[in-house]
């Protein structure tokens, strides 16, 4: 005997989420290549060496999937700005390593966040024609979520001024989707040098610290 009754339909559910992961791991390089609107569910499964037919019993069309994959997405992208037992002491250090994880992440993800983009990931809206884009899932409530969480621990231990939260989470964030941004359209772009100078741009600005040389 192989166990009890419950684990027919436990491998059941095993097989269908790996079966659900190949495909979206596929479909995020198909849409890289193609474009969302060059790709086919026939690309798809090709690359996910599954049948046509597979794709269709976990997704109705590929607006669907691109919607699945930028939900999952999203939430590994967050993923990297949360606390970890690893992260360094003090907040400069902790924010800088949790938005070099964020962009490190991007990086290695460049090309299907060009497309995310299009759809709407970083900016809150989508670009014309981006079908898969207009079911509202909420993405920028997520981010403007972590970045708050992430000014509320800045104030709560004393390291950023009590101004109003959301007006820092804001900037924040703004900054942030700046060097993300930048990243995707860069291929060398650093992520450790990003995140310090988004970091600095945060905490100092723009401003020079140092005097000027008299000429």
């Amino acid at each position: 005997m192989n166990g009890g009754p419950g684990r027919l339909p436990r491998r059941r559910e095993e097989a269908r989420a790996l079966f659900r992961n190949a495909i979206l791991d596929a479909a995020e390089t198909v849409f890289a290549e193609h474009g969302f609107h060059g790709a086919r569910i026939q690309d798809i499964a090709e690359r996910a060496r599954i049948a046509v037919g597979t794709v269709y019993n976990h997704f109705a069309d590929k607006d669907e999937v691109l919607a699945a994959l930028l939900e999952e997405r999203t939430q590994e992208i967050l993923a990297q700005l949360l606390p970890r037992d690893d992260d360094p002491a003090g907040f400069r250090a902790r924010l800088q390593a949790r938005i070099a994880r964020m962009l490190a992440y991007v990086n290695a993800h460049r090309a299907f966040f060009s497309i995310a983009n299009e759809h709407g990931l970083f900016a809150g809206h989508a670009a014309p024609g981006a079908r898969a884009a207009s079911r509202p899932l909420n993405k920028v409530e997520k981010f403007r979520a972590v970045f708050l969480a992430l000014v509320e621990e800045g104030i709560a231990s004393g390291d950023l001024e009590p101004l109003p939260a959301e007006a820092l989470s804001r900037f924040l964030g703004g900054t942030m989707r700046a060097f993300v941004l930048s990243s995707i359209d860069a291929s060398d772009a650093d992520p450790t040098e990003h995140a310090a100078m988004t970091v600095d741009l945060f905490l100092h600005g723009a401003a020079r610290r140092r005097p000027k040389r008299a000429r």
